[in-house]
């Protein structure tokens, strides 16, 4: 029996296409072969082979795993398959949050809401929030929909060890991490720059993540520019895996301002390295960080300004290191370990083998996030 990992996208980088490198190494554990199959990817990456190729090496004994997030043109054949068929959902972002700065992808997203109903032909489920499983209501039954986050415990941001000690700083810093895209609301981050400068708390905004929408990225420096503060925010683009550990290392806590998440593993990320995060409500990122660490989603961002204040201000320069966020990251990570997966596929039918194989050598050396 092989497991036959799909998706329409596996990049390393993004994580999406790290999970799904991750389900490799992980099969390998739990003694299963294990291949990956897109339409989209680079020559090269953990032997990631063209889809078309699924459909010609399947077997009737072999386990397809779809990695869903947005339109999939080969749902329909995928599911067609004679074989067991397990589904991991990601969610689908809202296509009102896209359409006016990213109308192809509203598009897509649109015909991924027209598509869910079919998720109910897979043996099995598996969502990475309950924010997502939610999004299934009325076409899978909540019971029956396991929940496990996007992330391996073994992925290298979680293995590496972070400092003992923070990074002092000229001034507080807040991070944001994720590609820079409307529903993101970077926007909001500048903001929130702009209103602790209005109470001449200084400090600077660095943000990390691929610019895929030129127009987005234009009025983002104008909005910072207009309020004053575009010499405090750096954009940093994409990041190799030690630039990134550093800006972790070195900021004083973390900005979640999307209006769709599906998971937020930058908040996961940042609480590992035991970094206070500020998250908006309403997403699944609430789900994975403390309770006080979270605003109502309709707030205004001036509520937000105390405690941040409050929590950089305690600083005094160095980027502290909070051991309640290592902890609370550690709890989230283990509900993502191996019986977790091996509970999952033995609940579906499919044998999984008792002794786990040699771990590859390739386990490290990816990030979680897609930067």
């Amino acid at each position: 029996m092989t497991l036959r990992v799909c998706a329409p996208d596996i990049f390393s980088g993004d994580a999406v296409g790290n999970h799904c490198i991750g389900f490799v190494r992980m099969a390998d554990r739990l003694g299963m072969r294990a291949e990956l199959y897109a339409s989209g990817f680079e020559e090269g990456t953990n032997g990631v082979r063209p889809l078309d190729a699924l459909f010609d090496e399947v077997a009737r004994d072999d386990v397809v795993l779809l990695s869903y997030s947005i339109f999939d043109p080969h749902l329909e054949r995928i599911i067609a398959l004679d074989c067991k068929k397990i589904c991991y959902f990601h969610g689908v972002t809202d296509p009102p949050l896209l359409r006016a700065l990213e109308p192809r992808t509203a598009q897509l997203c649109e015909k991924a809401l027209a598509q869910l109903p079919r998720l109910a032909d897979f043996d099995a489920v598996v969502a990475n929030s309950r924010n997502t499983a939610a999004s299934l209501a009325g076409i899978v039954a909540a019971e029956a929909i396991k929940i496990v986050p996007p992330i391996f415990p073994d992925m290298y941001v979680f293995q590496r060890e972070g400092p003992r000690k923070g990074r002092k700083r000229h001034e507080p810093n807040l991070l944001m991490v994720g590609r820079v895209v409307p529903h993101k609301r970077i926007e909001d981050g500048i903001e929130i720059l702009s209103l602790l400068k209005q109470r001449d708390f200084g400090a600077t905004l660095s943000i990390v993540g691929s610019t895929p929408n030129y127009d987005y990225l234009k009025f983002l420096i104008n909005h910072a520019r207009r309020l004053g503060v575009l010499e405090q925010v750096d954009f940093k683009g994409m990041l190799d895996d030690a630039d990134l550990f550093e800006c972790y290392e070195s900021t004083n806590a973390l900005l979640a301002m999307s209006r769709h998440e599906g998971f937020c593993v930058p908040v996961l990320e940042a609480m590992h390295y035991g970094k206070p995060v500020f998250v908006r409500g309403g997403t699944a990122a609430q789900e994975i960080c403390p309770p006080d660490c979270v605003f109502d989603a309709h707030a205004e961002l001036a509520a937000w300004i105390p405690l941040i204040m409050q929590r950089l201000g305690q600083a005094h320069g160095r980027s502290s290191i909070d051991a309640a966020f290592v902890k609370h990251a550690d709890g989230v990570l283990q509900r993502a370990g191996d019986e977790t997966w091996r509970n999952i596929f033995v609940g579906a039918g499919i044998v999984v083998t008792s002794a786990p194989a040699r771990s590859r050598a390739s386990a490290a050396g990816v990030s979680a996030t897609k930067r």
